[in-house]
Order: structure tokens, then sequence, then C-alpha cells
């Protein structure tokens, strides 16, 4: 019996060797080999995000290991909320928080993967159509990201784009007026970006509360409200958020925290119904 035993020992010990040799080859875990779910983000100071992250309630606190933020800066996914972005604004966050929580929970046998280019200030007419700087970043990031996945195996995705922009062009009647035009280039030029002419996009629409006392003067946010209804009207891929009654900082502009979290999750509930 002894030669047996010591037999299966040999075979057991150089199974585990194979094993962990493989593992450590293809340099992948089972979660690694998880399909990956690519949601895009773009837009100006909502989307970069106000809310404090000291805030957060417990459950958004620790994050899924399968949640991961592409960081644009240094080229790499890392864990949601620790990208270079976030640290540069002291962790503040915006709808990606609850939105990515969502989806980890909706989509449990996948990774969950978010790409966010957005700039306080920057302007529809001026920074967001094609060939203009923020687009052009906006893609860059997009693409350098996919790179990145598919040169690691990753089976991937694309599902979804989360936009969150309007306040600025809502300064002058004349931006005012282009914005829905405009909108529906973005639109159109980003779904050839994908190569997927119904490419469902979930859009915040701004608040009527800019017309309050603010900073800076955004008095034609009805027209680009009424531009952003219309598109999405005309649209049946692009769904839209009422951020009307959402509150905000004392400047009358920016989502607080716990606004922050009820717009991430509501574009999760649209994106979600929007990709069944």
């Amino acid at each position: 019996m002894l030669p047996k035993l010591m037999l299966y020992k040999n075979s057991l010990v150089l199974f585990l060797i194979i094993v962990l040799f493989t593992v450590s080859s293809n340099g992948q875990s089972k979660q690694d080999q998880l399909p990956v779910k690519v949601f895009i983000l773009g837009g100006q100071s909502n989307m970069d995000g106000t809310g404090k992250s000291e805030e957060l309630p417990e459950k958004y606190q620790t994050h899924s290991d399968k949640i991961m933020m592409w960081d644009n800066k240094e080229n790499k996914w890392m864990a949601l909320g620790t990208d270079s972005f976030a640290s540069r604004r002291k962790f503040k966050f915006g709808p990606e928080i609850a939105f990515s929580h969502l989806m980890a929970k909706k989509f449990p046998k996948h990774r969950i993967a978010v790409v966010k280019t957005s700039a306080g200030g920057t302007k529809l007419w001026k920074h967001w159509l094609p060939n203009q700087p923020m687009y052009s970043r906006f893609l860059k990031n997009m693409n350098n990201a996919l790179e990145n996945l598919e040169q690691s195996g990753a089976t991937y995705e694309v599902e979804g784009m989360l936009w969150m922009q309007g306040e600025s062009d809502a300064e002058t009647i004349e931006w005012a007026n282009d914005y829905e035009k405009n909108l529906k280039i973005f639109f159109k030029d980003v779904r050839i970006q994908i190569g997927k002419p119904d490419f469902p996009i979930v859009m915040g629409r701004i608040s009527i509360g800019l017309l309050r006392e603010t900073p800076w003067v955004f008095d034609y946010t009805a027209t680009v409200q009424a531009a952003q209804d219309t598109v999405a009207a005309q649209d049946k891929n692009v769904f839209i958020i009422n951020t009307d009654k959402l509150e905000t900082l004392k400047d009358n502009t920016h989502f607080n925290s716990e606004s922050n979290l009820w717009l991430g999750k509501k574009m999760g509930k649209l994106m979600i119904k929007a990709i069944k």
C-alpha cells in the first residue's frame, strides 16, 4: 500500500504544480476571464461629480472587485473611485458610484468597466462636437481602455453611454438655440464610432434650479431643457432624467452627495431597461 500512497501524493503534487503554473502563465484568475460590460460617461461638472466621499452611505463605501474604472492619465484599470481624476478632486464622486453598484448587482456574471471623460464648464458647441478637444479626448480615453481589454484577452461589449451636460450652453440664447442640433450631431457620431446605430444613451436633463441665484448666468436653461426633451422624444434609444427636484450645493448648480447617488441609480435603472 505504501508505494500506491506515495504515487497518489506525487500525482497530487504534480497536479497542483500544473494548476499553479497555468494560472501564473495566463496571468488571469477566474474573475479576470469574466466578460466585460463597458459604459462610457461624458459631460461637464455634474458628470465630474461634487459628491463627497465621506458622505457615502455604508453600502457605497466599499466596491465590488468586479467593478473597474479606467484611469485616463495612467492608462490602466483601477478600483472604482481611486483613479487619478478622483484623487485630484479629493475623491469627490459623480453618478458613476451608484450606477456601477447597480450594474454589478444586475449582472453578477460580468465585470463592469467605466470610462469617464468630463470637464467642468465645457460647452457642447465649443468642446464636444466632432474634432473638438473634449470629444477627441473622450474618444481617445475610450479607445485606450478598449485596446487594453483586447490586449488582455477580455471579451467585452460597449453597452451604453451616460451624458450629463448642458449647463454652460444655457449661458446665451445662441448657444441654447443650437443645442438640439448639436446634441443630435454629437450622439450620431458617438454611435458611428461605437459601430451601433441603436447605441443607448441615458441623459440627465439640466436642472431648472440653474435659474436661481448662481455664481454664473444660465438664463436660457429652459431652452436647453426643451432641446434635450426633444432629442429624447425623437430618439427611442435616448432616455432622459428630470433632475429639477435634486438638491444642490449652495451654488444652486452642482448636485450634492445624495443627488449624485440618486442620479447614478436612476441612470442605472434606465440603462438596464435599454440593454435588456
